[in-house]
C-alpha cells in the first residue's frame, strides 16, 4: 500500500468519531475573579499542549485500528 492510499484510509477513521471526547484536559471554573484573569493570561498556550494532545490520542487510535496493524505505528 503506498503512502497515498495509507492517508487516505486513515482520514475515514476521524469522521466516524463525532461526538467523541479525548479525555486529555479538564478547565473548571476559576475559584476567583484574580484566577480567571491569570487563567485569560496563560489559556493561549493551553492551544499548542491541547492540540500535541489530540494528535497523540489520535494516532493511538489510528494503531489501535486492524487496517493498520502490519502497516507501522
Amino acid at each position: 500500500m503506498r503512502t497515498e492510499q495509507i492517508i487516505e484510509l486513515a482520514s475515514i477513521y476521524p469522521a466516524q468519531l463525532p461526538g467523541h471526547e479525548f479525555d486529555v484536559l479538564e478547565v473548571v471554573k476559576p475559584v476567583s475573579p484574580e484566577a480567571a484573569l491569570n487563567l485569560a493570561n496563560i489559556v493561549s498556550k493551553l492551544s499548542p499542549l491541547v492540540g500535541n494532545l489530540i494528535e497523540f490520542n489520535t494516532c493511538g487510535y489510528l494503531n489501535d485500528q486492524g487496517a493498520f496493524k502490519k502497516r507501522g505505528r
